[in-house]
């Protein structure tokens, strides 16, 4: 017979579930001078405490060839954020109407020289994982999008990965980009309280040679970098 899982264990969910919150609501106050206008925060936008760990990612390793698969929230406030310290952000989106609309949006708020708007739609890829629908970005869009240079911050938060049979969509990304990655860079991957990204996360760093920070308590996200794991 089986040990039932004792009180610590029972209450571990609700202590991060708590622990989560209070660190969404400091990160609320640190990205107010970013907060200039509303943003429409959803569900499956990236938490407020993962957008201030991206940002300090770009402040103090001035990350300035920056790519984010999966466009809103986070978009703005990196633009804002890189149009102050320098540098680019290309966003690439599979929904043609909201990439338009990102698109205008960051237009209207001066961000059109800062910001690349991406649209990339879904195509068929194989993946490692049978029984799964496998589709990922065109990478024939993707190809040659930062003209060359090398990119050290990637942000993955794309695609829409939360059916069971789209479990692992966000896989792709590690290899394409592999090659294209500065010497010195930096792969963030949201969403890791799900079972999908952490296996995603347990083969990027086998295969791109990256240490993960796995943070389920501030933002839900998973910083990797070359070698030994780096808390910023």
């Amino acid at each position: 017979m089986s040990e039932l899982p004792s009180f610590e264990e029972r209450r571990r969910p609700t202590l991060q579930r708590n622990e989560l919150q209070r660190n969404d609501l400091l990160a609320m106050q640190a990205l107010a001078p970013l907060s200039p206008t509303y943003l429409p925060w959803s569900e499956s936008a990236m938490r407020p405490s993962g957008v201030v760990a991206v940002l300090n990612e770009v402040f103090v390793n001035r990350r300035r060839c920056v790519v984010e698969l999966g466009s809103g929230v986070s978009t703005f406030y990196l633009g804002r954020l890189l149009r102050q310290r320098g540098g680019h952000l290309w966003t690439v989106e599979h929904d043609r109407r909201w990439a338009e609309l990102i698109g205008r949006e960051l237009a209207d708020e001066g961000l059109a020289d800062v910001v690349t708007v991406v649209h990339a739609p879904l195509t068929p890829v194989q993946s490692p994982w049978p029984h799964e629908e496998a589709t990922w970005y065109d990478q024939s869009v993707l190809k040659g999008m930062t003209a060359g240079q090398p990119v050290d911050l990637l942000v993955v938060d794309g695609p829409p990965a939360y059916r069971a049979e789209t479990a692992h969509a966000r896989y792709p990304a590690g290899p394409f980009f592999a090659a294209l990655l500065a010497e010195e860079h930096a792969v963030v991957l949201d969403d890791i309280d799900r079972p999908g990204e952490q296996d995603i996360m347990a083969r990027w760093e086998r295969e791109l040679g990256v240490t993960f920070d796995r943070r389920l308590t501030s933002g839900r996200i998973g910083i990797g970098r070359p070698g030994p794991a780096f808390t910023v």
